[in-house]
């Protein structure tokens, strides 16, 4: 079987030329079901059209599963960080070799979170109190398109890419839809919804089992974390967490799940299996968000109110370092090459990096007002024969 046959299911929307010309390891990527989802560095293959993605050594947090890839090098490659500004209703795009800001793009009211599109051509940015997403075009680094889409503070795919799941917070619920419907981008007008799941109040970030079957969520001022079967569509349990329940990350194997409890200053570690509490582990106060290291060996969590940034070691649970990050450090990344750590400062407007071999913080980058999701992007230009 070609390569272009066995890609058809998954990447339709390929040119025959442009299939003919995807390395072996994407193209075994693509006809395979994925191990990994969005949450995770990505590295975007684009020729004369852009063609295809394919995650690069990462970890990916949201469903528990590491994935190994070669390394991105050469001048064709472009190094970015998008940023949303959530005061600011704009993303910066900057450039992570020179730490510049290359442009700011003016997106919809109240942006925080966002996801490559399963094709790789665009990155959605979630615009909350617009009701709307923002499509980027990733080859020209500009907004094509703006798309309907309920109160869409954060969305995701599912690990088989059969649904985007999004958490509608001021309305308490998660919404389930198909998947992008459309062949070009000028045809998005919505997705289609499949189910409207109550949780609790004030949903916000989730994860993945690694099956894809459930989806965990935090309900921040509900103070709860809820189990949704993704399969049925329905709520399967309601687990207590704490006060304000926030980020969340699964161990490897899916089997342990962290959860940053805001109000009480710690990480809770759950059983995916029975929901029992196995440990608290002392961070600081306003425990927020989260990031794997790519081997999935090191957990990092924000501080917001303490201003820092605690480093997990995962197999002890034990906090092995803590990085001083001021503003607010709020929602984190780190590179694919696994050297550093993109931090936003939601009670400013900067950006920080931290270097990872030392733990010092090397880089300081001004964005837009509450700077808030993160997510890096190696793009690769793939010459066309």
């Amino acid at each position: 079987m070609s390569h272009c046959t066995a890609l058809a299911p998954a990447a339709k929307r390929l040119t025959q030329r442009s299939c003919r010309i995807l390395p072996a390891f994407l193209a075994a990527f693509l006809s395979a079901p994925p191990a990994t989802s969005h949450a995770c560095p990505l590295v975007i293959r684009t020729g004369a059209k852009q063609s295809a993605q394919a995650m690069i050594g990462g970890y990916c947090r949201i469903n528990g599963s590491p994935i190994t890839a070669a390394p991105t090098t050469g001048a064709q490659v472009r190094r970015r960080a998008f940023i949303t500004n959530s005061d600011g209703d704009s993303v910066s795009i900057i450039d992570r070799d020179t730490y510049q800001v290359l442009k700011t793009l003016p997106v919809g009211d109240y942006p925080h979170h966002m996801i490559v599109s399963l094709d790789g051509h665009y990155l959605y940015v979630g615009n909350t109190h617009s009701n709307t997403v923002s499509a980027i075009d990733l080859a020209t680094e500009n907004i094509v398109k703006t798309i309907p889409l309920l109160d869409p503070y954060n969305l995701f795919y599912s690990p088989d890419r059969r649904l985007l799941v999004t958490t509608a917070t001021r309305l308490g619920r998660v919404e389930v839809h198909a998947v992008d419907g459309w062949t070009h981008m000028g045809e998005a007008k919505g997705w289609n919804r499949l189910a409207q799941i109550q949780t609790g109040k004030d949903p916000n970030h989730f994860a993945f089992s690694p099956d894809g079957r459930f989806m965990y969520v935090s309900n921040e001022y509900s103070h709860q974390l809820s189990v949704i079967d993704l399969l049925e569509h329905k709520l399967a349990r309601q687990v207590d967490t704490g006060r304000r329940p926030v980020d969340m990350a699964l161990a490897p194997g899916g089997k342990t799940l962290f959860v940053a409890i805001y109000g009480e200053g710690h990480v809770k570690v759950f059983d995916t299996e029975s929901f029992n509490e196995l440990e608290r582990i002392p961070t600081g106060a306003g425990a927020h968000g989260m990031a794997m290291s790519v081997d999935g060996k090191r957990l990092f969590v924000t501080n917001r109110d303490a201003g820092s940034v605690s480093v997990i070691d995962v197999a002890t649970r034990k906090v092995i370092q803590t990085v001083s990050v001021p503003t607010g450090p709020d929602m984190m990344e780190v590179t694919p090459d696994g050297k550093e750590l993109w931090v936003t400062g939601r009670y400013g407007s900067h950006v920080y990096v931290v270097d990872l071999a030392t733990y010092k913080v090397t880089q300081r980058i001004r964005t837009g007002a509450a700077p808030h999701g993160v997510v890096l992007i190696d793009l690769v230009t793939s010459p066309e024969k």
